[in-house]
């Protein structure tokens, strides 16, 4: 059962997030939830503390959830696949924190809550880890930076999270396979193929154009010595 608490913040988030914390009344948010606002004084002192309260209790369980699934991949695509995937379940859990965070500049500007700053700092070090160790094994590509990496595949998958909002449970696969392959697979390192035999047809391109230009070759010699 779904506590008053978690009713008012979730009635708040959807609130903040069509009319911004500055727009949006506590009695607005009373309203909503069928209450009286000195009622819900006794939750929240205040509509700041429940947007604090919002973002909060996101981050706290996002990072919880890096923390459990990460022990259990390895490798460039499994890591950030898993970070991509758990980051759009936790947004599922927490519907608009996402973007209260990114409409609310004093969350994510200079004067930022400490608590809230630190808790997006620990999250963002799981990102910038995983590229970092993919590109130290060669499996980012060279050339590209590990940190700027990992943070534009971190606002792709929370931008594709808010374009996807209104239906992200039914697409949660549908996304994350999206992201994985737009960013993960197209920032991993080129696969280099073993050369084939000089015979066979799957050899590298370059080798297969030399023996297409001795055969015209041989050809042409061939009429040229007819009668």
């Amino acid at each position: 059962m779904v506590s008053r608490r978690d009713q008012i913040k979730r009635v708040a988030a959807g609130l903040f997030v069509e009319n911004g914390v500055a727009g949006t009344s506590v009695r607005d948010i009373a309203e909503r939830v069928g209450m009286l606002s000195g009622s819900l004084y006794h939750h929240f002192p205040s509509k700041d503390a429940i947007a604090f309260a919002i973002l909060d209790d996101f981050l706290t369980d996002l990072n919880a959830r890096y923390r459990s699934v990460l022990p259990h991949v390895s490798g460039m695509r499994e890591e950030l696949r898993a970070l991509v995937y758990s980051s759009i379940e936790i947004a599922e859990m927490h519907p608009y924190a996402t973007e209260i965070y990114q409409n609310e500049m004093s969350y994510h500007g200079p004067g930022a809550p400490d608590a809230i700053a630190e808790a997006v700092r620990t999250a963002h070090t799981f990102w910038i880890d995983a590229a970092t160790r993919a590109s130290a094994t060669g499996e980012l590509r060279a050339g590209l930076d590990p940190v700027d990496f990992a943070r534009m595949l971190r606002e792709g998958v929370w931008w594709s999270i808010r374009y996807h909002r209104a239906h992200l449970s039914e697409r949660r696969d549908e996304v994350t396979d999206t992201v994985v392959a737009a960013f993960v697979d197209g920032g991993a390192a080129p696969v280099i193929q073993a050369n084939s035999d000089a015979g066979g047809a799957e050899g590298p391109i370059a080798d297969r154009l030399d023996r297409i230009e001795r055969r015209l070759e041989e050809l042409a010699k061939h009429l040229v010595d007819e009668p």
